[in-house]
């Protein structure tokens, strides 16, 4: 009698281990890593490894599952992607179609091929040069001379962003290494926001694919190994795949490194990102990118020294890569001013701000300029209050896409940056500063924020004296003919196309001096597998 309750025991146990079991072996075939945004996996110090020529490297397959994005509101509309191609709110996969799909899909490619055999072969060049025997070519007013003949056709790029931040400066990234000619590139993104492909999109590039999910990566015979690595947030990139970063070292492929955490690179910090990027270093396979000159004297002052001795050369491939491009502009004309950032009081005095708001139109009856006056908050957090007399001519603006937001502030005669800490003048880059560049409003700052962000020139800005608080500046302006203002906001504009230029033309040089991982030829199906259709 003993035995059977026993017996019942064993059973139940067995049950629920071979339970375990399964459910162990449908997470490890099914399910990624869980990755916590913002909360940088930690990974063991990687040994140095040496190159490997790369007609000798065989491509392994990453060991990284799929996983699939979760979008918020803010991701791209339904109607930028195509439904068959897996774009509906989520990334497309060509391995996730079903067997029936792929049947009928190879009937159309059959036929769709024969079709290409007649057409003239594609040439992705987006600002397509005339064909002369001079050395260089001329395009329009964002491209940069190029010399021909010295680039590898085509160039393979892979765009990565494993943060779920910094649209801004992936786009810029992509519309200056577009610029290199007959590059491909692609784009693998962890969490884009804000509609920013409809930035992309107004880039009018046909040399840019469509995206894909960041940490999906795998290496076949269709998706090949990259030239160039343009790491977007560094910091992520290094850790969060990895696997496939170490695949594209081995493989020959060039590092972009954008880095954003400037202290946060130190030996001895606890994020390890230095030791994550010494394989890259001492490969000679790496250029770090800064998104402003100050960052960069901050690594090589403060950072660089706790290097071990054989990495600190690395210095020599120190860049600054300014996160500016153009977006269109239609936006209304109106007398305002914006403010950007945290609505937080401890970074703004909010009730001497509209104290003096209110005095503008009562001490200035006859002016109109001071009755049509209008502020923009674009932001988030808790809103302070206004005061009555003020309250409709103030205007909250939160969760703007960002053609939206460049839209707004591109109405504006100034904008205020409401910087979170001293840091974004030592060592963090703001944002507020290339948006003022993009939208074509001067950015209200004194002689140090014109130092600091020194791709910023005097006449691109307005400068705000020693002595003088915000809005000193803003009344400034509005004793101003509005010729005036139009003329400084010009000027904005045209630093603006200058710096992008100056972009174009540090990707080009870039790209002329990297040693490529393999030569390939214009008739390479480098386009097979994605979609190039936006």
């Amino acid at each position: 009698m003993l035995l059977r309750p026993l017996n019942t025991l064993i059973a139940l146990l067995t049950f629920i281990i071979i339970l375990l079991g399964f459910s162990i072996l449908w997470n490890a075939n099914d399910s990624p890593p869980a990755i916590v945004p913002f909360s940088p996996q930690q990974y063991a110090p990687v040994s140095p490894i040496s190159v490997v020529p790369a007609a000798s490297v065989q491509q392994v397959p990453a060991q990284v599952e799929q996983s699939k994005p979760d979008f918020s509101r803010n991701s791209p509309p339904k109607e930028h992607f195509d439904e068959k191609a897996h774009y509906a709110l989520k990334f497309s996969d060509p391995a996730e179609e079903s067997p029936k799909e792929n049947k009928e899909k190879s009937k159309v490619d059959k036929s769709s091929k024969e079709e290409d055999a007649k057409k003239p072969v594609f040439v992705p060049d987006n600002k397509k040069a005339k064909d002369t025997s001079e050395d260089f070519t001329e395009g329009g007013k964002y491209l940069a001379k190029i010399r021909k003949g010295n680039l590898p056709n085509p160039v393979r790029i892979f765009l990565l962003e494993n943060a779920g931040s910094h649209e801004e400066v992936f786009a810029a990234l992509v519309y200056a290494f577009a610029q290199i000619p007959n590059s491909y590139i692609y784009q693998w993104l962890f969490r884009p926001r804000f509609n920013i492909f409809a930035v992309l999109r107004s880039f009018n590039l046909k040399n840019l694919a469509r995206p894909r999910f960041s940490t999906s990566i795998k290496f076949n015979e269709k998706n090949v190994m990259p030239d160039i690595i343009l790491a977007t947030t560094c910091e992520f990139d290094l850790t969060r795949i990895k696997p496939q970063m170490m695949q594209m070292l081995h493989n020959g492929s060039y590092l972009f490194c954008t880095i954003h955490h400037a202290d946060r690179w130190h030996n001895a910090s606890s994020y390890k990102y230095y030791k994550e990027v010494i394989p890259w270093i001492e490969a000679g396979r790496v250029t770090f990118l800064f998104l402003s000159g100050h960052t960069r004297r901050f690594v090589e002052e403060n950072v660089v020294p706790s290097w071990e001795a054989q990495h600190r050369s690395a210095v020599a491939n120190f860049e600054v890569f300014v996160p500016v491009f153009p977006v269109p502009l239609e936006g209304k004309k109106e007398v305002s001013f914006s403010l950007q950032g945290n609505y937080e009081s401890v970074r703004r005095d909010y009730d001497s701000i509209f104290g003096q708001f209110g005095s503008f139109t009562k001490n200035h009856p006859d002016k109109p300029q001071y009755k049509e006056l209008r502020m923009h908050l674009i932001g988030h957090g808790k809103h302070p209050e206004v005061p009555e007399m003020i309250q409709d001519r103030v205007e909250f603006n939160e969760g703007l896409e960002f053609l939206e937001f460049y839209r707004i502030l591109s109405e504006s005669f100034a904008l205020l940056p409401a910087f979170a800490s001293n840091e974004y003048y030592d060592r963090k880059a703001s944002s507020s500063v290339p948006a003022s560049l993009i939208s074509g409003v001067p950015i209200v700052g004194k002689r140090r924020l014109l130092q600091t962000y020194d791709y910023m020139t005097e006449d691109a800005m307005w400068i705000q004296e020693d002595d003088e608080e915000d809005m000193d500046v803003v009344g400034r302006i509005l004793e101003m003919s509005e010729t005036e203002i139009e003329e400084q906001k010009a000027r904005t504009r045209t630093r603006n196309i200058e710096v992008v230029d100056e972009n174009i033309n540090k990707a080009v040089t870039w790209a002329r001096g990297i040693d490529y991982r393999q030569k390939r030829t214009g008739l390479e199906t480098i386009r097979e597998g994605w979609n190039w259709m936006w």
